[in-house]
């Protein structure tokens, strides 16, 4: 019987070029890019970390250059350094690398080259690889080749000096060339300079422990001073902004958690004070537009996650915080700070992009932040009703609606009510008056003046008060004058009217879902409100007798004193 014959067919494992070419756009961007090469660089021991990137006349970037003055790589490792899935650490967990391609796809994902220059310890002289992926496309580079070199590109040796000229002792240039991933994006993305300060704030707050330490990273010459979003740690930066006196934040709160006898560790923070003054102004606008330099814009409810104390999340985590996030959640701090060792527990990938708690864990971390953070959520509403309070001793508010009255009232009936009140009684309560709104009786200040000649001669006059109690507003009658106090306690001004007011006054940055959400809920808050006094006429026996004059008074009034602002605004 004769034998049947197989034909063998054979392929490589992948096509090498067009692996690279896929793993381009493996999700790194300049910052997290630009990490890979300092974790490595932590990871040799070094102590100063230079990025300095060289740009052309139409504002590109086609090269940048680090230099470190770590350990070096050994010539018998430099050639595999650029492998894929090399690593000399691989799965380990004590330092800031594991997987082995953090490196390569990094550099990668931004230029068509990279080089090494290494001097390790004890040797004398630098050793070179690279990496071409056009060579690599063309069939000239088929291996990756550690050779040993008389000099170093002169322009690139420069970086790998102290202050006083003298060389680094041992070190590693990296050099990322042909890069085509670094362009001004035209009106709608971002452009170099705007790529590059994201860089520099990366830097600052993903490795501000390490800076912290003495680890000395320069951007363009200039060195990076640590940012960190819990305000805990001092750089001359922020206390230069803050001042000391302002420094550092209150922890709310600290805990532990413990896994397989290794701990994480949660803190919450309330930003210094001075920061969040004022309703509406955000830390960054406003009076506290001095601030905008401490990135608090539009980080409500931010995370910052630290693997073996290097950052590797910055962002919300869904359904974390207590209800909803809101916009006063950009003032407080929340870190978590775990080992490599339990990277598992939140979903860590190779690239050290993103990270997320596990189901129990997530519960448990989201129960150990919920008390302080709505404590830290009452501690700065409170803040917002004093400064209100302060606020309203520096202006008269609600003169659209007082001039629209006066110019109403000068047809109308005059008011009644309180007539043969003595001048003495009606002083008194004035007074009080003033008190609430933040004025002593002996104030003789413009504002006080004003006050006082409002309250004193304007048929009927409005204020902001506050108390405690249920009660919406109290109204004064003095001798045929009314003045009417709003309770900013109560619900319906605290929750309804004031958010009004922020968006009329354009006080704070809505977006156009906030202001739609607002304007829902005055619209059923102002039906509430014909219906909780439809409510107390309700609980009259005889309300059409009681009443009934009131009710149509309360209308025709309301009708006058509307079509008159109508005619202002």
């Amino acid at each position: 019987m004769e034998e049947s014959t197989v034909n063998l067919m054979e392929s490589e494992i992948f096509q090498v070029d067009r692996a690279l070419e896929s793993w381009r756009d493996s999700g790194f961007d300049l910052s997290t890019a630009v990490g890979e090469l300092i974790d490595n660089s932590i990871e040799a021991r070094a102590n100063i970390v230079r990025i300095s990137p060289y740009f052309g006349q139409d504002k590109s970037v086609n090269t940048i250059v680090f230099t470190d003055n770590g350990t070096g790589i050994s010539p018998e490792v430099l050639a595999h350094t650029l492998k894929i899935g090399f690593s000399t650490r691989y799965n380990q967990r004590k330092g800031l690398g594991r997987f082995g391609v953090g490196m390569k796809v990094a550099a990668l994902s931004q230029g068509r080259r990279i080089d090494i220059y290494t001097k390790p310890v004890n040797e004398s002289s630098y050793y070179h690889a690279y990496l071409d992926l056009d060579e690599i496309v063309e069939g000239r580079q088929t291996h990756i080749i550690a050779e040993s070199v008389e000099t170093v590109p002169q322009q690139y040796l420069q970086y790998m000096t102290w202050k006083d000229n003298h060389e680094f002792e041992n070190g590693t240039i990296i050099v990322w060339s042909k890069i085509d991933r670094l362009l001004n994006e035209g009106k709608y993305g971002n452009s170099i300079k705007e790529t590059f300060s994201d860089l520099t704030k990366f830097i600052a707050r993903t490795y501000r422990k390490y800076i912290d330490q003495g680890l000395i990273i320069e951007q363009e010459s200039k060195i990076i001073e640590a940012h960190d979003p819990l305000f805990l740690i001092e750089s001359d930066r922020v206390l230069k902004i803050l001042g000391k006196n302002n420094f550092p934040a209150d922890v709310l709160h600290s805990d532990t958690i413990s896994i397989d006898k290794k701990d994480i560790t949660v803190t919450v923070t309330l930003l210094p004070e001075v920061v969040r003054k004022n309703k509406g102004e955000g830390g960054y606008k406003g009076a506290a537009a001095k601030y905008k330099d401490l990135y608090l814009k539009d980080i409500d409810g931010y995370i910052s996650i630290m693997r073996n104390n290097r950052e590797i999340y910055y962002d919300v985590i869904p359904r974390m915080f207590p209800t909803r996030i809101e916009n006063i959640d950009r003032f407080i701090g929340v870190e978590i700070s775990f080992p490599a060792d339990l990277d598992e527990y939140f979903q860590v990938r190779n690239v050290k992009r993103g990270a997320s708690p596990v189901g129990k864990l997530k519960k448990e971390i989201s129960e150990i932040i919920n008390k302080p953070i709505r404590e830290a959520r009452k501690r700065i509403t409170d803040v917002f009703s004093k400064s209100s309070a302060d606020g309203r001793k520096t202006s008269i508010s609600h003169l659209s609606a007082i001039n629209a009255v006066l110019e109403a009232e000068k047809s109308a009936l005059p008011g009644r009510a309180g007539m043969g009140m003595s001048e003495l009684e009606s002083e008194k309560i004035i007074e009080e008056i003033l008190e609430d709104v933040g004025i002593n009786k002996n104030d003789n200040s413009n504002l006080a003046q004003e006050y006082k000649k409002q309250l004193k001669e304007s048929p009927i006059s409005i204020v902001d008060g506050s108390w405690p109690g249920k009660e919406m507003f109290e109204v004064s009658h003095l001798n045929g004058r009314a003045v009417v106090r709003l309770n900013h306690r109560h619900q319906f001004i605290k929750d309804i009217y004031l958010p009004i007011k922020e968006v009329a006054n354009g006080s704070a940055s809505f977006e156009q879902a906030d202001i739609e959400e607002i304007a829902r809920k005055t619209e059923a808050a102002i039906d509430l409100l014909f219906m909780a006094y439809a409510k107390a006429e309700n609980l009259h026996q005889n309300p059409e007798e009681a009443f009934g004059d009131l009710r149509s008074q309360w209308s025709y009034s309301c009708t006058t004193y509307v079509r008159e602002m109508l005619k202002k605004l």
